[in-house]
């Protein structure tokens, strides 16, 4: 038999016989490995006894780091049990008995867990609904975008028309204000002399010398 398998033995026996060991500073693996007389290393008994946790071959209480309670599982107690009743078989029947009983507990274990798919698919369909929710929200928030910058450029190019319009009526208002003067002195171009000297003895003005018209000798 195997080193290995012969500490597996003992710390099964000795749970079964002393009952679980307990530590409220959290040294339960260290009383347990000076309690079976293992010589290997702390590093070494403290793999092997988490092994055994992880078969299902013992329990333990671990808080953070520490662990404070080590015992034998149900299904070891019963196997120990039942071997108690028919005598003792020898260590290789012993060491049968162990692996039948931790691969009890890993298989009852694993059949006792939630299915991983159903899970996930579960998951998968909250994940879904909330990505349709976000999805329609973000749709709404567009639309609502897109109508404002529609309202936006109407109203853009409303004013640039109000604006043009603005620009035409105040050109035509500079060409009104500025006919009248034009016109008054073309018509006064038109005139002839006499017309227009007149025209400037109507204003009371005289008609300066320099247009006075020539005499022919």
């Amino acid at each position: 038999m195997s080193r290995d398998q012969t500490v597996r033995r003992r710390i099964i026996e000795y749970l079964n016989e002393r009952g679980p060991v307990r530590d409220a500073s959290g040294r339960a693996t260290a009383l347990l490995k000076d309690a079976v007389g293992y010589e290997g290393s702390d590093t070494g008994f403290t793999q092997l006894v988490s092994a055994m946790a992880k078969s299902g071959a013992i329990v333990r209480e671990v808080r953070g780091k520490r662990t404070y309670r080590v015992s034998l599982s149900p299904s070891n107690h019963q196997a120990s049990a039942g071997r108690s009743a028919n005598g003792d078989q020898g260590d290789d029947q012993m060491d049968y008995d162990e692996l039948a009983a931790a691969l009890l507990a890993r298989v009852t274990r694993i059949l006792a867990a939630p299915s991983d798919p159903s899970e996930s698919a579960s998951w998968a369909r909250r994940r879904l609904e909330q990505l349709e929710s976000r999805n329609t929200a973000l749709t709404r928030d567009v639309a609502r975008a897109k109508a404002e910058l529609e309202a936006a450029v109407v109203e853009r190019d409303a004013l640039q028309t109000q604006l043009e319009a603005a620009h035409h009526n105040l050109e035509l208002l500079s060409q009104r204000l500025g006919e009248p003067r034009q016109n008054t002195g073309r018509a006064a171009e038109r005139l002839g002399t006499d017309e227009q000297t007149l025209l400037y003895q109507l204003r009371g003005r005289q008609r300066p010398s320099n247009s006075s018209p020539e005499r022919v000798s």
